[in-house]
């Protein structure tokens, strides 16, 4: 398995179940998500024991390839699901109901983008995603991934668009991998300011200051101080028992002690980050 950056996307389906509106339940059976409220699904895939790679930032096309800026890729057990969700409904609140179910589970956010940020809808829809239903206008889009935790470990990235023609869907692919990937894996200074800015707060799992020189701890630092220095106008609340050493790490690299404030002296183990 391994963590790449600037590499190609591949893998190709070996299971279509379904194509045209059918009931939730072959998919319900192995998906973490439940369905929006009277949405139908409109594509189910499963790949078993697929190379795959779960984007992670920024995409581009590349003399004529698609290229990711960040992914993980290892082998594993792909389900793939589009959702076409019920008129007078929005593809916000499809994305938000299933990013909501995620952020309820033990997490780690590795990526989001909205709109124009997350580039070509073309390349997502026919290249990232594999369906090419799912192009639309670029500024009615929305892309998160993140790595559940628990076992056996997920990887979830949903994708939501409204096409030009009003239809809503909402994508989701959980990979499954044969092996636990170990790396080490964060967000995106931008990513950590969006998410900030969207759920007002976030979990660092592994910033330990009783060991500020570990490489977990001072990528968090550094993460977070330069999320900090792209939004000058956010202040945040870090919480935690260790949060007063986690303040003092930021204000020595540079971040103005007005814009932080120690919390909550939860949790013991770790830090969470509020908006103020």
């Amino acid at each position: 398995m391994s963590y790449r950056s600037r590499v190609g996307l591949g893998g190709a389906a070996i299971a279509l179940f379904a194509m045209g509106p059918v009931g939730w339940a072959a998919a319900n059976e192995r998906l973490v998500i439940e369905p929006f409220p009277r949405s139908s699904i409109v594509q189910q895939v499963v790949e078993e024991s697929v190379d795959h790679g779960v984007v992670i930032g920024s995409i581009r096309r590349i003399n004529n390839q698609l290229r990711a800026e960040r992914e993980v890729r290892t082998t594993g057990e792909l389900i793939r699901v589009t959702l076409e969700i019920p008129a007078g409904h929005d593809s916000t609140e499809a994305f938000l109901h299933a990013k909501r179910q995620v952020l309820a589970q033990p997490h780690r956010m590795l990526y989001f983008c909205e709109g124009r940020e997350c580039g070509s809808s073309s390349l997502w829809a026919n290249q990232v995603l594999g369906f090419a239903r799912l192009y639309g206008p670029e500024d009615n889009q929305a892309y998160v991934s993140m790595r559940l935790d628990d076992e056996p470990q997920r990887f979830i990235s949903l994708y939501a668009i409204t096409r030009g023609n009003r239809q809503v869907f909402l994508h989701i692919d959980q990979f499954t991998p044969d092996q636990p990937v170990t790396e080490a894996l964060y967000p995106t200074p931008a990513t950590l300011v969006k998410v900030l800015r969207a759920d007002g707060a976030i979990d660092l799992p592994n910033a330990d200051m009783t060991d500020p020189d570990s490489e977990a701890t001072r990528t968090w630092l550094d993460l977070l101080n330069r999320a900090l220095r792209t939004d000058m106008r956010m202040r945040v609340a870090v919480h935690g028992v260790q949060a007063p050493a986690f303040v003092q790490a930021l204000v020595d690299r540079g971040i103005r002690d007005q814009r932080l404030e120690v919390g909550e002296p939860s949790p013991e183990v770790g830090i969470r980050i509020s908006t103020l």
